[in-house]
């Protein structure tokens, strides 16, 4: 990376990522009920798991009566699927512009790449979508069959990230680039799903991040991970 690229890099302010989520939309009951309904179990499965959380839960957290879930979603699974779509979009559409700009510069390096990978989650924890993070980080631990709707969303820029890796270390095993990835992925969501968690441990050891140094950290290690040592 050239000394101008990175110094026009560093100049990108990095997304606050907040320290609570505030109070929870799905009380507002100006909302529509299946809004409601969205937002209650996103927090509930966030908190609880998907597994530990029942339909009668969400809907006495969304105050909607017991037909609810079933006329707006049809089942719980579907539920799951509407609430993993609700986000995604938003995160795929940000991360495509930052991927546009990556290939368009010719001679994509690393950082810039983990930025493209970093940046769209920590901004998406800035406009509240925590909760969201954090399931999606349970849902990747936990192997829960909801993995395979998150995979299918993210397949088509999994394979625009591996054709730029591919391009930064071409001598890298196409094994050892997919490995790379899914532990970027891993390490993204689990830390921004939990930064209070994160900095609790930081600060037994007397370091403390702002949410800024936090998500540089993070892009830092992300691109350690993408690049890693050549292969043996």
């Amino acid at each position: 990376m050239t000394r101008a690229r990175a110094k026009a890099m560093d100049e990108v302010p990095p997304p606050a990522v907040p320290a609570s989520s505030g109070p929870d939309p799905a009380d507002d009951p100006a909302l529509p009920t299946d809004q409601r309904l969205v937002l209650a179990a996103e927090r509930l499965f966030a908190e609880r798991g998907i597994d530990a959380v029942s339909l009668r839960s969400v809907m006495a957290e969304a105050g909607a009566n017991v037909a609810s879930v079933h006329y707006h979603f049809g089942s719980k699974d579907a539920l799951v699927e509407a609430l993993i779509s609700r986000r995604s979009e938003q995160l795929h559409t940000r991360r495509a512009e930052l991927l546009d700009a990556v290939e368009a510069s010719g001679t994509p390096d690393a950082r810039a790449l983990a930025d493209a990978f970093v940046r769209p989650v920590g901004e998406l924890a800035a406009t509240g979508g925590t909760p969201w993070i954090r399931l999606v980080a349970g849902i990747m631990s936990g192997n829960h069959p909801a993995l395979a709707r998150l995979t299918e969303g993210f397949a088509p820029q999994a394979q625009r990230f591996n054709a730029l890796l591919e391009q930064i270390a071409p001598e890298t095993a196409p094994r050892t680039r997919r490995f790379r990835l899914t532990q970027a992925m891993n390490l993204t969501f689990q830390t921004l799903g939990d930064p209070d968690g994160l900095r609790g441990m930081l600060a037994l050891s007397g370091t403390r991040l702002s949410a800024g140094e936090l998500l540089t950290e993070l892009i830092d290690t992300v691109t350690a991970i993408l690049t890693g040592p050549p292969d043996r």
